[in-house]
């Protein structure tokens, strides 16, 4: 019995174009997620922050196109507030990730969204206290100008930026709720 072998129908000829486009394209956003990489390492990003955002950038299309606008743009500013954008949706997808430690509870949260610049402004005096932001980007491996944006807005802190600055600066639960009160006080000062 001879066997002849059959030729592709022409929608199977299109799928396997198909299929090989998508992969040499994704071939070729993952050689230039890894240039950008070393970019970033040249401009002297943390490692972990560089290595986390390529981790996500491979999976997350938002991510990956902040990395190509930060190489694309040539102003210093706006470059450090694209790594603060970048670390904002790393924040968040860690957010979703199981978290191990528990320095912060969660109903600690609630409460320190009610007073949330002075809870940071007394965060900020520990930091200070501790060698500054300076120092705390490189104990926490967060970029600086993501830790600026972080204590210079009124806005709530993703509870994964607050456990890396809480281990950072051995800052346990009994610790983190000392602040807290010392916040409370702050605000009972002012009524």
């Amino acid at each position: 019995m001879t066997m002849h072998a059959r030729p592709h129908s022409d929608s199977t000829k299109q799928t396997a174009k198909n299929t090989h486009r998508n992969s040499e394209s994704e071939g070729n956003n993952k050689i230039v997620l890894f240039e950008i990489a070393l970019e970033m390492k040249k401009a002297d990003l943390p490692k972990m922050f560089i290595v986390d955002a390529v981790r996500a950038a491979l999976d997350f299309e938002g991510i990956s196109n902040l990395m190509k606008l930060w190489r694309n743009e040539k102003e210093p500013e706006e470059k450090n507030e694209i790594v603060a954008d970048i670390q904002d949706l790393l924040d968040a997808c860690l957010q979703k990730e199981k978290i191990e430690e528990s320095y912060i509870k969660f109903n600690d949260l609630e409460t320190i969204s009610k007073h949330i610049r002075d809870f940071k402004d007394s965060l900020l005096s520990v930091v200070t206290q501790n060698g500054g932001i300076t120092r705390l980007a490189e104990l926490t491996e967060i970029p600086q100008s993501s830790l600026s944006r972080f204590f210079n807005s009124n806005a709530m802190p993703q509870r994964s930026t607050l456990l890396k600055i809480a281990k950072a600066l051995g800052l346990d639960e009994i610790k983190m709720e000392a602040l807290r009160n010392k916040e409370f006080n702050l605000n009972k000062d002012k009524t």
